[in-house]
């Protein structure tokens, strides 16, 4: 009974007319699959599916890299609706004048202290780094970029508030016993502005006045604690913070330490605004495992306009052969007057104005037992 049908089989496919028609039938059937798949609306060979590994441009990897830590948020130390410096039983504001005096005889500049070559050189990596990745300078090929610090922001509101409308990217570092402090800040940041703290730290000379609740080397471990958490409660939504004078502070191996624990606990930065060449703060900075910049240019520590012309040049020269220039600079008259000038200009030419927090060192986390070396 089964062999009588596969006998016919057989002797039908020997007839060339079977097998033609056959094969007519076979490519009917797959042009008409064809035309339902592609009214459907098939699958498009043209982008990823869901199990394609999407490769990101290159600059879309940097990006990843270099884009900084959220801003750290500490809980203020004042009542809502009060400001610091203006409580009961804190210190009294000081006079404009006065501030700006002390800054500026604190302000001869040492030759700055460039990092070793090692630290600045890049890696070359564009995969997802750690927390902390090694040094984030930019390739030979890329826009040199420009970091501008406004520091002694907050006291002299007026002027402050003209810092505030540059026509580029600066960072604003506040002096955190302002009066209105908060609503400087939240000014400032909605200007679209890097936001730092600067913090008082003791000068070499007796003279010079850095301010309430400065660090001081003389006192007890309590109470340089005391102080240093005072300064850092006053603000919040800031990103790191720079030295406002320490001349004699930053030498001190202790009290840097002791700040580089509460930066690190915190999640801040720091800014070694290199009042003195003998600062320990890029040395503690890398023991602690602290993110750090050092400032390269004083743009005003001499008031006068043909010298701030040519600390800004010196900016140009630094960024042009390193990749990366940080400079820092007061909310004065011919300081802010120049700026307003030259920031359009430098960004016609090439350069990129940056936060801070996009040229720093980011050191890998110390191990135990490791001693740093010396900076």
């Amino acid at each position: 009974m089964t062999e009588r049908p596969i006998g016919l089989f057989r002797t039908a496919i020997k007839d060339p007319a079977v097998r033609l028609a056959a094969l007519g039938g076979a490519l009917a059937g797959a042009v008409l699959v064809l035309i339902v798949v592609t009214l459907a609306g098939g699958p498009d060979k043209s982008g990823p599916t869901a199990a394609t590994p999407v490769a990101l441009p290159r600059q879309a990897q940097v990006a990843r890299i270099e884009a900084p830590a959220p801003a750290h948020v500490v809980q203020p130390a004042t009542p809502p609706g009060e400001d610091a410096g203006t409580r009961p039983g804190s210190y009294p504001q000081l006079p404009v004048a006065r501030v700006e005096e002390a800054a500026r005889a604190e302000q001869a500049p040492p030759t700055a202290v460039t990092a070793p070559a090692a630290e600045t050189a890049p890696n070359g990596q564009t995969a997802a780094l750690p927390p902390l990745p090694r040094a984030v300078p930019p390739p030979p090929s890329a826009r040199p970029m420009i970091a501008i610090v406004i520091d002694d922001m907050g006291v002299d509101q007026r002027r402050s508030a003209r810092a505030m409308k540059l026509p580029g990217k600066v960072t604003l570092s506040f002096l955190p016993y302002a009066r209105n402090l908060r609503k400087q800040v939240a000014e400032a940041a909605a200007s679209g502005h890097e936001i730092m703290l600067h913090l008082s730290m003791e000068p070499e000379s007796a003279e010079a006045d850095p301010g309430p609740n400065v660090l001081l080397t003389s006192v007890s471990e309590a109470e340089l604690l005391a102080s240093l958490r005072w300064n850092l409660d006053q603000m919040d939504g800031y990103a790191g913070i720079n030295n406002h004078m320490g001349s004699r502070f930053t030498r001190d191996l202790a009290g840097m330490r002791m700040v580089m624990a509460e930066l690190k606990a915190r999640g801040l930065f720091f800014l070694d605004s290199m009042t003195s060449r003998d600062s320990v703060g890029a040395r503690t900075a890398r023991e602690a495992g602290v993110p750090y910049a050092t400032r390269d240019v004083f743009i005003d520590h001499k008031d006068d306009e043909a010298f701030v012309d040519r600390q800004l040049a010196k900016i140009e020269a630094q960024a042009r052969k390193h990749g990366i220039a940080i400079a820092i600079g007061h909310p004065h008259d011919i300081t802010l007057r120049a700026l307003k000038a030259w920031l359009p200009k430098v960004r016609a030419e090439g350069f990129d104005l940056v936060g801070v927090s996009r040229v720093l060192h980011r050191p890998a986390p110390a191990r135990s037992g490791l001693s740093g070396t010396s900076g």
